[in-house]
């Protein structure tokens, strides 16, 4: 599945390092979705409800906690997502 993916906001999101957000890429365009999982407000609970309605189709998560990605860790996800 190759795709034009935001490597900037991959390496971002690999990086994280607050447990308080997850972070998906939307496969259809190309960016990376920041989630604040504590978050009750309604738009937020509709955009979860919205990629685990999409997860593994459009919505790919991506795990945090590397505190320097580099193009290698960006390239390995992506080839462990297969993209």
């Amino acid at each position: 599945m190759a795709g034009s993916y935001n490597r900037e906001q991959i390496r971002a999101a690999l990086s994280e390092t607050d447990p308080s957000f997850s972070h998906y890429l939307d496969l259809e365009t190309g960016n990376v979705i920041r989630v604040h999982d504590t978050d009750p407000s309604p738009e937020t609970e509709q955009l979860r409800n919205q990629i685990m309605e999409g997860y593994g189709d459009r919505y790919r998560y991506i795990p945090g906690g590397n505190s320097t990605p580099d193009d290698d860790a960006v390239n390995n996800w992506l080839e462990a997502e297969g993209l």
